[in-house]
């Protein structure tokens, strides 16, 4: 009997050692938890090209896109861009609770007082977090034309074999971590690669940081990525003085007309440390590729014979003041060093806005494909004509031959 106790108390023994360590047995001393998630999203609704006569109808939907209820607030900006954003107009919309999955639509209208670009900003501020996208739309006079009245006409129409091509496929590269120093900014280049078969149009960024963050991205808006091509995003990220420690969680998303992706990045933020020389070098790491990346772009639009003469000299004077941060940094004159830093990243940005505003679209590749065989076969059209005509020529008449 003793014998059979001892063999109980032995496996209710390694019942439990078994089930503390492997997790095959919930016992009381054991809690779960889920971590909460609180995420929204803002869609944006408008039309991107308006006569000037006309009103720009706007709607920004936020959408609780977390597992947790949230209280927001949505604010939408309107700016006019000549050279330079400038804002023109602000709409706030009330306060409030979100469930998740729950949405909320802001309606406004726009009239422009003039022709030109504009740029919106929707930005949605909720339990100390901030999402914000941005939009674009051009303000333009319509011509009046003319009927033109043409005789009825039967033109041999030539019809094209479609092009069957995959839609657009949208890649996001970002460092994973990056470091950062309270009362300091950081500069994060985020390149957007077109992995498909087709362009991607209207492309508009999209992020989501800490509220207490402020951030700024250029350029705000992408007419056109081809299929191959990349364009880089530089995002300018100013850390508060007073900017808790510790490592946080940040989204960027691009999203077209028939894509999007995403990818989250983590910003490790530490107390600001004595010698800079490590952080400055990598922000000019960081000033170097994007002066590289803007001037491969620059020479997209060269191409396509777009005068670009104003953005080479902002690059140049970027250069300028890249030159002058290195040669503060190896003065140990770091404060002077992340002056001219800003002022090389504010140029840039500057740049990169103003070449997607200049950005044509540009005509699909195969359609001059199409017009020269269209080409060929009007001119071995006519080779032909003359050729037959000529035989016909020196036959001789149906006279002649009925006599002889």
């Amino acid at each position: 009997m003793e014998r059979y106790i001892l063999i109980f108390i032995l496996l209710l023994v390694s019942i439990l050692l078994f089930s503390r360590y492997s997790g095959y047995f919930v016992s009381p001393t054991v809690s779960v938890s889920i971590e909460p998630k609180k995420e929204a999203k803002i869609l944006l609704n408008y039309k991107p090209i308006i006569d000037i006569t006309e009103r720009e109808n706007i709607t920004a939907e936020v959408v609780n896109t977390g597992s947790v209820s949230i209280y927001e607030e949505l604010m939408v900006r309107i700016h006019f861009y000549n050279r330079s954003l400038r804002p023109i107009a602000e709409y706030y919309d009330s306060p409030r609770n979100l469930l998740p999955g729950d949405r909320t639509a802001f309606f406004l209208v726009f009239v422009p007082n003039s022709t030109g670009t504009y740029f919106i900003q929707a930005k949605s501020t909720y339990d100390g977090k901030t999402t914000e996208t941005w939009g674009r739309f051009d303000v333009i006079i319509t011509p009046i034309l003319q009927p033109v009245i043409m005789p009825p006409e039967k033109v041999p129409q030539y019809v094209p074999t479609p092009v069957f091509l995959a839609p657009p496929k949208l890649s996001i590269q970002i460092k994973n971590i990056t470091d950062a120093y309270q009362d300091s900014f950081v500069l994060i280049p985020v390149t957007l690669i077109n992995n498909g078969e087709r362009d991607a149009y209207e492309i508009r960024p999209y992020l989501s940081y800490p509220k207490s963050l402020e951030v700024s991205i250029s350029p705000l808006y992408i007419k056109q990525l081809s299929p191959g091509e990349n364009v880089t995003f530089l995002l300018n990220i100013k850390i508060p003085k007073d900017f808790q420690v510790g490592v946080y969680q940040l989204l960027f998303e691009a999203s077209s007309n028939e894509t999007k992706a995403s990818k989250e990045f983590y910003l490790n933020v530490s107390s600001k440390p004595i010698d800079l020389t490590p952080d400055i070098y990598e922000k000019i790491l960081s000033v170097e590729y994007m002066l590289s990346q803007a001037r491969i772009r620059m020479s997209v639009l060269e191409i396509r014979g777009i005068d670009v003469s104003k953005i080479n000299s902002t690059l140049i004077l970027a250069e300028i003041h890249l030159k002058k941060s290195k040669d503060y940094l190896s003065n140990k004159q770091f404060d002077e060093s992340l002056q001219e830093l800003n002022e090389a990243s504010k140029l840039i940005s500057d740049a990169l806005i103003e070449m997607e505003v200049l950005m044509i679209v540009a005509p699909k590749a195969y359609l001059n494909y199409f017009l020269i065989a269209i080409i060929l076969i009007v001119i071995l059209a006519i080779v032909l004509f003359i050729i037959l005509y000529r035989r016909r020529k020196k036959k001789r008449p149906k006279l002649l031959r009925e006599l002889e």
